[in-house]
């Protein structure tokens, strides 16, 4: 569960700060938003649950989780940042071609690219060639 006092401070962060939360296998990102939803701060993501571009609650990213503040992308102002988030509404979510790391890096600005994504390319690739290897 999220500290109360860490759930109060989550306001002290502007709109468009990144944070992060542990799935299983993977991490997933999402912006703080410039809303209340519920009485909580909003937090804009992008989910293969959602199918896409969500706006939730704060505790409902978190799911019980430990969340990870991971600061600001770039230099866009936040309400250009929570502009450009909400512009994908609509834009289906995709693992390979536009996922919750694409999501916000587009809408801060910057190189659109899923490091977590680089990574599993990465480890599959060995596991490959380790199993030609094992055939040879």
């Amino acid at each position: 569960m999220i500290p109360h006092q860490f759930h109060q401070d989550i306001w002290s962060h502007p709109a468009g700060t990144v944070i992060r939360v542990k799935h299983g296998w993977y991490d997933h990102v999402a912006m703080l938003g410039d809303r209340a939803v519920a009485g909580e701060r909003s937090v804009m993501a992008f989910s293969a649950q959602a199918g896409g571009f969500m706006e939730q609650t704060y505790m409902s990213f978190a799911r019980g989780q430990a969340v990870t503040v991971e600061g600001y992308l770039g230099v866009l102002p936040s309400a250009v940042v929570m502009h450009r988030a909400r512009m994908k509404r609509g834009q289906v979510y995709s693992w390979m071609a536009f996922n919750c790391e694409h999501f916000v890096r587009y809408a801060h600005g910057v190189d659109v690219e899923s490091p977590q994504l680089r990574q599993w390319a990465f480890l599959g690739g060995v596991a490959g060639l380790l199993t030609l290897a094992a055939r040879a």
